[in-house]
């Protein structure tokens, strides 16, 4: 029996102990997430808009089991779209959003990050549209370079084969007016 007390307590103690190295660790996880977002916010602050976007970022992949990681998705989806930004990529800032979006957050937050996601695709789609449209005008053009070097070279048959006739009835003119005078000698005699 005094064993058996020995063993829970000292399981006891194991317990506790790990709880607590838990429990530091999951503390300072949060504060290293929070001073990597102080961080982003002093960068995204002075402008340095890719370095800050690398530094939310780094939150979401290190610190994703910590209550920053929400809203440091959702600066890093809010730099991935602002135009100034070096590297914005708005197929990152839709995955950003939609991230963002599994947690739970403020109606009004939701609201704008779902029109955000719905402006996003909207883009997308113009953009592939844009791109296709581009892509036919490309092959458009490319058929139409081919039929003007065609014409152009029919143009120049053309005109070939007009001088050609004209040579040719030129010459049958001669031809006739010499037949004319033959015959005419003939007729005379």
């Amino acid at each position: 029996m005094k064993h058996a007390r020995l063993l829970f307590s000292l399981v006891l103690a194991i317990g506790l102990a790990a709880c607590g190295i838990s429990s530091k660790s999951e503390y300072d996880a949060e504060a290293r997430a929070e001073y990597h977002l102080r961080v982003a916010d002093s960068l995204e602050a002075a402008s340095a808009l890719r370095e800050a976007t690398r530094e939310y970022e780094l939150v979401t992949k290190l610190y994703a089991n910590t209550s920053s990681y929400p809203l440091a998705a959702r600066n890093t989806a809010l730099l991935y779209i602002n135009p100034a930004n070096p590297i914005s990529d708005d197929s990152l800032a839709l995955h950003w959003f939609q991230t963002y979006l599994q947690f739970p957050i403020a109606r009004d937050e939701r609201v704008k990050a779902d029109i955000y996601v719905t402006m996003l695709k909207r883009v997308t789609a113009l953009r592939r549209e844009v791109n296709r449209r581009g892509a036919v005008i490309d092959s458009l053009q490319t058929v139409a370079r081919k039929q003007a070097g065609e014409l152009a070279g029919k143009t120049k048959r053309l005109a070939d084969l007009e001088a050609e006739l004209k040579k040719a009835s030129s010459e049958l003119d001669k031809l006739r007016e010499v037949d004319v005078r033959i015959n005419k000698r003939k007729v005379g005699k």
